[in-house]
């Protein structure tokens, strides 16, 4: 299947799910927004003129928008302040249209609502999600109007991008007035079975007056309630289990009687025979269908995803996927995808969750907060298990007990909301993502400071309540600082299902989780947050009660740009580079990341050493991949981290040259002259070496298992940069919609192979029916906008991302840079 056709099936399987219901009306509201930048006063009212605002489509995110810059104290050196956005539509008076509401994936951030001339509410958490009921006040057959205003202006909030905006889906509901209430569905596979599964649904219905009730509490002066009447109906609920081909697989129904101001919840079991199971390996997908009646009328219905699948944990065998043990084999990622920022579309989630699926990622950590509701169904689909998380800070800050600072870990951080909002955020997380298959266990918090004091205990019991509250299938867990000078509290990790710990080798060396469980040995534990030390997987593997690892990170992101190697001296290690953008610093030039450098992909989605060596350790395909040694390398979790995946050196160099490998053996070749066969796991696990003098040509490594050649790689010396290659992802655009390219941009010699270390500046051009976003590199230290025309190559690539336009036609993409032949890339907008 070409990855226009992944794309295009990801992105209708995510669409059914949120937009595809019959009855119920489900209208994303993403085109023809105002924007404003900047404070407004009375910009709430609806005859405000807001004719001179810019026109945009949503998910936007106003960060990502501008050029990295000391001046903005945002972390990631990013634009953000007050922004306000508009939206004018009209309705008509359906049927079944009695109940209105807005339903917001995420504003970033303190956002405040109004419908017409009446404000909603406000919301301070930008990653979680929320609701307005604005029945009382929509108004039918004119214009109505929403404002939103969002304030980012205090920062820095965290350490990592947060973004800015509308940068996630806002959708407008109609249902009648009888309803299946908002997440209300919940289930759980209670049996499993090669010959038959069984599925309890639950279903919470309510109805707060039907259309023909005639109600006025407060008719008196002699009438009395003569006037009124009381309505009750009978209501059928039908829950459908439909397979992947359309097919119903189960199907249960009920009735209840449901007067005016009434709820309801349906009990059902469903079985289904000869069950298809969800896995990371086979992702098959059911769906719940979900339907009410009244008098034969479908009066409303929820599509509900379904895999059908059981875990368990315990320590004698670990995670059990379907009873059987599976190892996390896991990458934390952040939200922001580069040019997009935040607001990061369907195919971006599928293109960054099939690279880290070809390296043999199976589990993905949502660090530190839900991510959008698009990203659960892509996991689900593509086969992830997912850690969700919900916050990364709850009151104290890293100095509490240390210095006189117990607040937060950042000045303008959650900790000032987390007392009167921590309750709804954490639900709101949990019913939304309840129902997904890849959500595999809840994170209530990560790196807290309260895990380390007596404050922590009733916080940590009180958001393990919350979880099992609302959700009694999933264990929760808590992601411990490793590098914390204090002990952690003691019974605290005892109040969670399993323990996360965050670099435990950083605290208990190569012991890794043995004195835990010494103490503990009833406990299951996680490595939530690892380096890429080889030792740490082998320990994995060996010891059933530690269920897996989750490396930071799997991809390069905005913010926290640390230079951990000391690649740029005057840096200095530190995680609060907003710090660096004040009058404190005691240099003004010195050199500056605007994100983090140290993922195994970087933020265009180009593979380091570090990807290859892992999907040599986690694939069971045979493969041999080559690589050069860094003289950065030797800090011992980085090792294979940092090495080079070019053969392009000086004459006469003395290189270690790295094979990762799952093969029996290999043998290395230099421009056909053998250099030695090594078994796999001389070196690391997984890994060997060879320290060879440099000469240009071909470096070629061949794997072999049972002395049959199974695999090989080639490393060959490029020449001086002469072309531009362009690769997109997909051929074709759909027109009109929130669409986009991500093109690929190398420069090559005469023979097509890759200039590692070209920096010419490209410039961009797309004619037709298509639009240019922006081209940018994953150069962290370029302070260029990722929306600019021209960008320098870094490491001999960049990327360009091509929208679509609303025509339909041809697109013609043109990458230009001086001295070489220009690249040409023609797009479909269908």
């Amino acid at each position: 299947m070409s990855s226009s056709d992944i794309y295009l099936k990801a992105s209708a399987y995510v669409d059914k799910f949120i937009t595809g219901t019959q009855a119920r009306r489900i209208t994303a509201l993403k085109d023809e927004w105002r924007f404003h930048a900047g404070d407004i006063i009375g910009a709430w009212e609806p005859s405000f003129d807001d004719s001179s605002w810019r026109v945009l489509s949503i998910p936007h995110d106003y960060s990502v928008e501008g050029e990295f810059s000391e001046e903005h104290a945002a972390n990631g050196f990013v634009q953000s302040g007050v922004a306000w956005y508009k939206k004018h539509f009209t309705l008509q008076k359906t049927l079944l249209s009695e109940k209105f509401y807005l339903l917001f994936d995420g504003v970033s951030m303190n956002s405040q609502v109004w419908i017409n001339d009446r404000f909603l509410g406000q919301h301070p958490y930008g990653f979680t999600p929320f609701w307005y009921d604005i029945t009382p006040f929509i108004k039918f057959d004119e214009e109505n109007v929403i404002t939103i205003r969002v304030d980012c202006s205090l920062q820095p909030f965290t350490r990592s991008y947060t973004g800015m905006g509308l940068y996630r889906n806002i959708w407008l509901v109609s249902a009648y007035s009888l309803h299946i209430e908002q997440w209300g569905i919940t289930y759980e596979v209670t049996k499993l079975t090669d010959e038959e599964a069984e599925i309890s649904v639950n279903t919470k219905c309510r109805v707060d007056r039907y259309p023909e009730t005639i109600w006025n509490a407060f008719c008196w002066q002699g009438c009395g309630m003569e006037h009124n009447n009381w309505i009750e109906k009978t209501c059928k609920l039908v829950t459908s289990i439909i397979d992947s081909e359309g097919n119903i697989a189960a199907e249960a129904e009920d009735s209840a009687l449901m007067p005016n101001f009434s709820k309801h919840e349906f009990k059902q079991l469903l079985k289904v025979s000869k069950p298809q199971t969800w896995s990371p390996d086979t992702p098959n997908m059911y769906h719940i269908h979900s339907k009410l009646y009244i008098d034969g009328t479908l009066v409303d219905d929820v599509l509900t995803p379904l895999g059908i699948r059981t875990i368990s944990f315990d320590s004698r065998n670990g995670f059990m996927l379907n009873n059987e043990t599976v190892k996390l084999k896991g990458v934390c990622i952040h939200q922001d995808s580069g040019i997009y920022g935040g607001a990061v579309p369907v195919q971006e989630w599928v293109r960054k969750l099939l690279k880290l699926k070809a390296a043999g990622c199976n589990a993905i950590r949502t660090a530190h907060h839900p991510f959008p509701t698009e990203f659960y169904h892509v996991c689900d689909y593509l086969g992830f298990m997912v850690m969700d998380e919900a916050f990364d800070e709850w009151q104290m800050g890293w100095d509490r007990g240390l210095i006189n600072g117990p607040y937060g870990k950042y000045i303008y951080g959650y900790y000032l909301y987390f007392e009167q909002w921590h309750d709804t955020d954490l639900r709101a997380m949990v019913r939304r993502d309840r129902n997904h298959p890849s959500v595999i266990m809840w994170s209530i918090g990560n790196e807290i400071p309260e895990l380390y004091f007596d404050e922590g205990i009733d916080i940590v019991k009180k958001l393990t309540a919350i979880c099992k509250e609302e959700d009694t299938t999933r264990p929760v867990t808590v992601c411990a600082e490793g590098n914390h000078i204090l002990r952690i509290k003691e019974g605290i990790m005892d109040l969670v299902d399993i323990p996360g710990y965050n670099y435990v080798n950083s605290r208990e060396g190569k012991a890794y989780y043995s004195r835990f469980h010494e103490e503990h040995p009833d406990w299951v534990m996680v490595g939530s947050e690892t380096e890429f030390e080889p030792e740490h997987w082998k320990v994995i593997l060996d010891n059933p009660y530690v269920i897996g690892q989750f490396l930071w990170s799997g991809y390069d992101y905005l913010g926290e740009g640390a230079d951990i190697f000391g690649e740029d001296a005057k840096l200095g290690n530190t995680f609060d580079i907003s710090a660096l953008a004040t009058e404190k610093r005691d240099e003004r030039k010195r050199i500056i990341r605007h994100g983090w450098a140290f993922g195994v992909l970087d933020i265009i989605g180009t593979p380091k050493g570090e990807y290859y060596y892992r999907k040599s350790v986690w694939n069971d395909e045979p493969c041999a991949y080559l690589a050069v040694k860094s003289d950065l390398s030797d800090k011992k979790p980085y090792r294979y981290f940092l090495s080079h995946l070019h053969w392009y050196w000086k004459a006469g160099d003395r290189k270690t040259v790295y094979c990762f490998t799952n093969c029996e053996k290999v043998e290395l070749f230099l421009n056909d002259k053998s250099m030695g066969i090594k078994e796999s796991g001389t070196c690391f696990p997984f890994a060997v070496e060879w320290d060879i003098e440099y000469e240009p040509g071909s470096l070629k490594v061949i794997g072999y298992s049972n002395d049959v050649k199974v695999c090989e790689n080639e490393l060959v010396t490029a020449g001086k940069p002469a072309k531009i290659i362009l690769e997109s992802d997909t051929d074709i655009l759909s027109a009109g919609s929130v669409d986009y390219a991500n093109i690929t941009i190398s420069i090559t010699d005469e023979n097509g192979i890759h200039v590692p270390y070209a920096s010419n500046k490209l410039t961009a051009r797309v004619k037709g029916c298509g639009s240019l976003l922006g081209i940018f590199s994953a150069d962290m230290t370029s302070n260029i906008s990722y929306r600019a025309e021209s960008c320098n190559a870094f490491r001999g690539k960049c990327m360009a991302v091509v929208k679509a336009s609303k025509e339909r036609g041809p697109i013609e993409v043109v990458i230009e840079g001086e001295g070489l032949q220009p690249g040409v890339l023609y797009l479909k907008s269908n």
